[in-house]
């Protein structure tokens, strides 16, 4: 069980995960993170480079992980065949689930615990044993309790210096040159300020040398049995789009096709949908950004006029009633 006082370092107690090869834990996370600790160092290779550096073998393409929480996004990363090599959060519970779930996930990872203000680059990239321009992959969903239409301070447009770490997630971008980056908000971060800091951020982006495609997406179109939707960002370093012609997209949404509500409609002879129309809305996979021309604001994954349609405050009142032919809003794990 963690144990935690406040002002304290967090006791992991039997929770300690044992030894494991690629990385070694060198403190306990503390409650909340000010000046940057590195809490999990990884190991050196037993293999030396041309240049001296150490190799280490990586079962996938290096990734960089910022606000990474409790490594939700990481864990998928991992799955789509990229290797972490260093996590930065503040939050010390956080943490805390990050070491102790190695090394079954993020064995790889160095793991820093600070805020990010006070975090330099250089210092994320010398835990990630990397230089500028070698991370395959930058990800992180930066706070968005300021941006969330469930804040009514943020429908009003109140500023909120939360919102101010997505420029932090962008300086790291821009320092480190991964090839890509992804990033991940709430709906509300399209509407904050009618639509100005949307704007506002895909041209920092964009003068970062990125070309983007962003967009707002449900989960449930996924396959996961929930209802989230979540605007992301993906951006795609401009020299590979320019000399490689890769271009960084979101994905096609993979449920709910005309194909999938018929047959979920003859499932024993119940439908599961009363409104297959509605549900079979399909969207573009992303819109493309040009500082050129208008600013395009990405179509919602749910068909306008529906109750819970789309990016409106209604959308985020969880504890409504519940159709029983809709995925839940909420996905609760077990307890214990």
């Amino acid at each position: 069980m963690i144990k935690k006082k406040r002002g304290a370092a967090i006791d992991l107690g039997e929770d300690l995960p044992k030894p494991w090869p690629e990385a070694r834990i060198l403190a306990m996370p503390q409650r909340e993170g000010g000046k940057p600790v590195l809490l999990v160092e990884r190991n050196p290779g037993e293999l030396e480079g041309p240049n001296g550096e150490d190799l280490v073998y990586l079962e996938g393409q290096p990734c960089i992980s910022l606000f990474t929480g409790a490594g939700g996004m990481d864990i998928g990363t991992e799955q789509a065949g990229f290797c972490g090599l260093v996590q930065h959060e503040w939050d010390g519970s956080a943490c805390a689930t990050l070491i102790v779930n190695r090394p079954t996930y993020f064995r790889h990872a160095a793991l820093i615990q600070g805020d990010i203000r006070q975090t330099p680059t250089s210092m994320i990239l010398g835990a990630a044993g990397l230089r500028v321009g070698e991370a395959a992959l930058l990800t992180g969903g930066p706070p968005c309790q300021g941006f969330s239409t469930a804040n009514g301070r943020s429908r009003s447009g109140a500023y909120d210096q939360r919102n101010d770490l997505v420029y932090e997630y962008l300086r790291v971008v821009r320092e480190a040159q991964p090839k890509f980056f992804v990033m991940e908000n709430v709906p509300g971060f399209v509407d904050f300020n009618k639509n100005e800091y949307l704007g506002t951020f895909l041209r920092a982006a964009y003068d970062a040398y990125y070309e983007l495609v962003y967009g707002l997406v449900n989960a449930a179109e996924y396959g996961v049995p929930q209802t989230r939707c979540r605007f992301i960002c993906m951006g795609t370093r401009r020299d590979l789009h320019e000399i490689e012609g890769k271009l960084g997209s979101l994905p096609e949404p993979q449920n709910f096709s005309n194909g999938d509500l018929k047959r979920l409609k003859e499932w024993r002879g119940m439908p599961l949908f009363h409104h297959e129309d509605e549900a079979l809305l399909m969207h573009a996979p992303g819109v493309r950004y040009f500082p050129d021309r208008e600013l395009l604001i990405p179509p919602t994954p749910f068909r306008p006029g529906r109750e819970d349609a789309g990016r409106s405050f209604k959308f985020q009142e969880f504890y409504r009633r519940l159709r029983a032919d809709e995925p839940d809003r909420i996905v609760n794990g077990p307890r214990g």
